[in-house]
């Protein structure tokens, strides 16, 4: 999958690199330090993971918090270093648990500097996750991201993951939600957010003591013009701008040099927000639902299973029959979830089919071809059974015909 972020198009092909069938083997019974109750602990690549959570449930959180350091490394691979040591991450179920380890009353998650901690409830949905790649940005920046970071760049990157949406095999970020979208404009509209300078000069003890949802907001919408507005054409300078952070350099000269005035940004980023229609980011919600599907095709084919059509395989996904190694495990509720989106669309008059293998291509391809004319294609490429690598592009030219 190729996204565009800050400097440079990435190509990223994240890799499993835990067997998330041997956490049972692996795990060994613990304490959280300060926790209310007995807790798995088990590690992972960049994660010593602790939970109480079902043995499902501890799977999915080890695949996706794998790919999720993977994604904040990747999007910021110009001004951010490794991931040298796992770090640790408390995922309860109970509040009462989490409170008891030093979570904050009223939250759902929180990285106190040492820790990542998060409250799953009765079960792990969207909201959760929202919280955990949140923290986890703040988790992540405090280990490998070095110089003076304003508060909007950190509150807002952390929203930016925190909205990013996990596809099995990668992520795909820059989504704009409508019921956010439309609180952005309200908030513009009444003159709710901060002046940018205002923003800017915003110190962290003065954000602790707001916790304003509109301060998260306008951070968030900051970094999401920065890195998507007019084509792109702000990445470079916001990369600028990290990278000079990163040497050392105060902020508001790294910014002075970078952009300019904060007021000539501020009438840019009000202009191009109040411009948005509604679902201005539909494309990356189509992009991210034949991702996931591609993700299970792919882990069904390596197991040799076949269907006759697109119909044929979401049927099997909603039965729960797909099939995929251990290694390549991926959570059932993530495809329950992408069928739901599936439907809606069709509704729309999307069409989803399923282009088999030929001479030009050597495995299955989702395809969906969208009311408006696009069509989105999502390939695979396996190796010695495994998959290796997704790949999602859209198009308006016709797929070859097969020869």
């Amino acid at each position: 999958m190729k996204q565009v972020f800050l400097l440079r198009i990435f190509a990223v092909v994240l890799l499993v690199t835990i067997c998330v069938d041997t956490v049972s083997a692996q795990t060994r019974r613990g304490r959280a330090p300060d926790a209310g109750g007995s807790l798995v602990q088990f590690p992972t690549r960049y994660y010593d993971i602790h939970t109480d959570l079902t043995e499902i449930e501890a799977r999915e959180a080890a695949v996706r918090m794998t790919k999720m350091a993977e994604e904040y490394h990747a999007r910021t691979a110009e001004f951010s270093g490794q991931i040298d040591e796992r770090l640790g991450f408390f995922l309860f179920r109970r509040e009462q648990d989490y409170r008891a380890a030093g979570g904050i009353p009223g939250t759902a998650g929180v990285f106190d500097g040492r820790r990542l901690m998060a409250v799953a409830g009765e079960k792990l949905d969207a909201r959760t996750w929202h919280v955990v790649q949140h923290e986890g940005f703040h988790q992540f920046a405090h280990s490998v991201i070095r110089g003076d970071m304003p508060i909007w760049v950190n509150e807002g990157l952390a929203e930016y993951f925190g909205e990013a949406i996990f596809t099995g095999d990668s992520f795909v970020s820059g989504a704009i939600p409508n019921w956010r979208l439309k609180r952005v404009k309200e908030a513009i509209t009444e003159g709710r957010f901060k002046t940018i300078e205002q923003m800017m000069t915003l110190t962290h003890p003065q954000w602790n003591a707001e916790m304003n949802i509109n301060n998260y907001d306008q951070a968030w919408t900051m970094v999401q013009f920065l890195a998507h507005a007019d084509g792109g054409k702000y990445q470079k300078p916001f990369g600028r701008f990290m990278t000079q952070l990163n040497q050392g350099r105060p902020w508001t000269t790294a910014w002075r040099d970078s952009f300019g005035s904060a007021e000539g940004f501020e009438k840019l980023w009000r202009a191009w927000w109040m411009s948005l229609e509604e679902n201005p980011t539909d494309d990356l919600y189509a992009r991210a639902a034949v991702e996931t599907l591609t993700s299970f095709l792919a882990r069904s084919t390596a197991q040799k299973q076949t269907f006759a059509s697109f119909d044929e395989f979401i049927t099997s996904a909603a039965d729960g029959t797909l099939q995929a190694s251990q290694e390549d495990w991926l959570p059932p509720s993530l495809i329950q979830e992408t069928l739901v989106d599936v439907e809606a669309r069709r509704k729309r008059d999307d069409v989803f089919t399923l282009a088999p293998a030929g001479p030009n291509t050597k495995q299955p391809m989702v395809v969906l071809q969208r009311a408006d004319g696009r069509r989105v294609v999502g390939r695979f490429v396996l190796r010695a059974g495994r998959v290796q690598s997704i790949k999602v592009d859209t198009t308006t030219r016709p797929l070859a015909a097969p020869k």
